[in-house]
């Protein structure tokens, strides 16, 4: 690290980390990563989410238990004996990775320590809010502004964005403080994928010989528009027959989304695995053909960078940050939210190799341009900026018990829930 670069401490809280597998936590840990390799110290304050689990001097794993509608997700004691030791870190800086009970944490212990705060705003939040069934209909309307977008982004100190349109976004919703568009960067070292994994992860999972091979990475939701996708193939294999879809990930829409392609008569063509570790990931993009990513939710698509580093090109719905990532259609397609004009570009790459290899090339050639390293860097000028330009918390009298009560009450509920698991 340059030595006129003061070594920070960095503390970062998040909802979701390892080994859960998602956006956030790849973000995470990648930034993370990198900021240690520039001399930085980083402690992750996260949920424990099993016994095995231990606190330790970079991870602080706070007690957490399943959701009782959607076990994919934690529920978080924002209390720990872990917070007496908090001041003694004496951090430079907090980033925030979600809004949710860690996000309300970060914020109470920056205004309690006047530490400035960064928040990473990674996703349209509202997008999820029907997975929690128990928070009331006039309060799942409201909370974009109340709690997860514009209160909470103004009080910040600065707002970090995976891509323009969610930069104006927030604009649109008068989040005042300064914010940075800056995406999560990839490793570009997976050159050494061998012909012998390959084969041997085709035939692990089955894969038909002679098949074209589409390939989803991500969460089986239906944020995720995963019910087009099932769609588009239907209508894909009327003129491609031998073509097979590969759904690296799991989720609550699973069991639908399996009897849609059963009623569709294109069950065979669906390979299901569920969750793949990291390495796995980029074995099945390998081991596919043409990269298939029809959300419209996302701020960033990380796992269609990793896709494109392969060198397997895209088609994607023309939508969020996924455009900036195919800009000028570079890697691949960006089409409209129809099944019939999605399904005619991938068809498109199935039946014109020339077309599929040159597409392949801008695949590789467009990821190279997120690199983590590079990416990283602009995160810590981020930092030293908000460091430089801070000045005491000015949160309102009226947020500071807020704060007080959010953290007492989400204990309180934590220990409700516990309870009633153990029972």
């Amino acid at each position: 690290m340059n030595n006129q670069i003061k070594k920070l401490t960095i503390v970062f809280f998040t909802e979701t980390y390892t080994p859960q597998i998602n956006g956030v936590v790849t973000s995470t840990k990648t930034f993370s990563e990198e900021l240690k390799k520039l001399g930085h110290r980083v402690i992750i304050v996260c949920p424990k989410t099993d016994k095995t689990q231990h606190s330790t001097e970079s991870e602080w794993r706070f007690k957490s238990v399943a959701y009782p509608f959607q076990p994919e997700h934690r529920i978080i004691s924002p209390l720990s004996r872990k917070l007496k030791q908090f001041k003694n870190l004496k951090p430079d800086i907090i980033h925030i990775q979600t809004p949710f009970f860690m996000g309300h944490l970060g914020q109470f212990l920056s205004w309690k320590h006047d530490i400035p705060l960064v928040h990473t705003y990674h996703t349209y939040w509202m997008e999820y809010l029907y997975y929690f069934p128990l928070l009331p209909k006039k309060f799942r309307r409201n909370a974009d502004d109340l709690f997860f977008t514009k209160n909470f982004c103004n009080r910040c100190d600065h707002v970090v964005v995976p891509s323009g349109q969610i930069e104006t976004y927030l604009n649109k919703k008068e989040v005042s403080p300064p914010i940075s568009v800056i995406p999560t960067g990839i490793k570009l070292n997976n050159d050494n994928i061998s012909k012998k994994e390959i084969e041997t992860f085709k035939e692990k999972y089955k894969f038909k010989k002679d098949y074209k091979t589409l390939i989803f990475v991500g969460r089986i939701g239906r944020e995720k528009n995963i019910y087009f996708l099932i769609d588009c193939l239907a209508k894909i294999i009327k003129k491609n027959p031998k073509t097979q879809l590969f759904i690296a990930g799991d989720g609550p829409e699973k069991k639908q989304l399996l009897n849609n392609a059963k009623r569709l008569n294109i069950l065979e063509n669906v390979i299901t695995p569920g969750y793949l570790d990291h390495k796995d990931v980029f074995i099945a993009y390998a081991a596919s053909d043409i990269i298939t990513f029809p959300s419209k939710t996302e701020t960033q698509g990380l796992s269609l960078l990793e896709g494109l580093s392969i060198s397997k090109p895209a088609v994607c719905i023309n939508s969020l940050g996924v455009k900036d990532i195919l800009k000028g259609e570079v890697g691949g397609y960006l089409t409209e939210d129809c099944t019939d004009a999605f399904s005619e570009k991938v068809n498109l790459l199935l039946s014109d190799e020339k077309l599929l290899k040159e597409k392949s090339i801008e695949a590789k050639q467009r990821a190279s341009e997120f690199s983590a390293e590079e990416l990283a860097k602009k995160l810590e000028t981020v930092y030293l900026n908000t460091i430089k330009n801070h000045t005491t918390k000015t949160t309102p009298k009226k947020l500071r018990p807020y704060f007080k009560r959010f953290v007492s009450k989400m204990d309180s509920w934590y220990a409700k829930l516990k309870k009633e698991k153990n029972n």
